[in-house]
């Protein structure tokens, strides 16, 4: 997960003012650049937030799972532990 905040990070920085005369990086680079590379930001970060979403129902079953798979040991472990008394 760190991974894609970082990349998120590093496109956002990418994509920064830099300085210069008028504060612009890419000073000959058109409006349509620049609206076409926001889209696709845009399209990633709505796909990264459904990704997100889906791991985190996944997490959120694998853990009612591992509290059931739990239970159950702990079951099996009284239960032998009767029968060896």
């Amino acid at each position: 997960m760190s991974n894609v905040v970082s990349l998120q990070c590093a496109r956002e920085r990418a994509w920064e003012p830099r300085g210069g005369s008028n504060g612009h990086a890419f000073k000959g680079l058109g409006q349509s650049v620049w609206k076409s590379k926001t889209t696709e930001r845009d399209g990633q970060t709505a796909s990264n937030q459904r990704l997100l979403e889906r791991l985190e129902a996944e997490n959120a079953q694998l853990r009612e799972r591992l509290v059931e798979l739990a239970l159950q040991i702990q079951a099996l472990r009284d239960r032998a532990r009767t029968l060896t008394e």
